[in-house]
């Protein structure tokens, strides 16, 4: 078996502290945003030059809390109780745990820093490659959508507060990110108890939530 070296580029800071609540796919949550910060041989004007002429990039990184793979996986797409290859899925737990996504350039900083939103990666999250998204062949919206194609679209569901007081707890930004990250039930697709609450750090703030059948409803936050 061929070994190869991979060295990482730097990390990515994202408000998603844990695997529970992180968007299952990069764009869901478009206010999430994250900071690549570059180790210092690669945060230099030469190595970054024209990469701000670019709208959205793509992002390879290692998903460092992936330790064991599976043969075969159950996508949340599938309610939990298919099972598909995991070559034909985007699951984290691989032989080579080598993740891709699509994000938005916002800007790069004076300091070498990237902004990028959109993100589903966990905080810390090693970064291995960055590359331009180019649309003319990165695009191709007639392709077969395989075990996906009959699949329904995954629902939004409406995000209320059990109590307006939480909402003094949390700026607008941070509400955002929650109800936009929220109202696609993150929760685990085997769960299936109504009554069971999730918690989870956001951000500054940890919330505690749970999904009714219908809504999301946000139990408790604290700071």
């Amino acid at each position: 078996m061929t070994k190869f070296e991979v060295t990482s580029l730097g990390h990515i800071e994202t408000p998603f502290k844990q695997k529970l609540g992180i968007p299952r796919q990069p764009g869901l949550a478009p206010s999430a945003e994250g900071i690549i910060h570059l180790n210092k041989e690669y945060a230099r004007e030469d190595t970054l030059r024209g990469l701000e002429s670019f709208d959205y990039l793509w992002i390879f990184f290692w998903c460092h809390e992936s330790h064991s793979w599976r043969e075969t996986v159950k996508p949340p797409r599938l309610g939990g109780k298919e099972k598909v290859g995991v070559f034909a899925t985007r699951s984290p737990h691989r032989p080579n745990p080598i993740a891709i996504s699509a994000v938005k350039l916002e800007k790069i900083t004076d300091d070498y820093k990237i902004i990028v939103s959109g993100v589903d990666l966990l905080d810390q999250t090693p970064i291995l490659d960055i590359k331009p998204y180019i649309h003319m062949w990165d695009s191709h919206p007639n392709a077969s959508l395989g075990w996906i194609n009959n699949q329904p679209e995954l629902p939004a569901y409406p995000v209320v507060y059990k109590s307006e007081e939480f909402k003094k707890l949390l700026d607008a930004k941070l509400e955002l990110l929650l109800f936009e990250t929220l109202r696609w039930n993150p929760r685990p697709s085997y769960q299936k108890n109504l009554e069971q609450t999730f918690t989870h750090t956001v951000g500054h703030v940890d919330v505690t939530w749970r999904f009714d059948g219908e809504q999301i409803i946000i139990e408790n936050i604290s700071q």
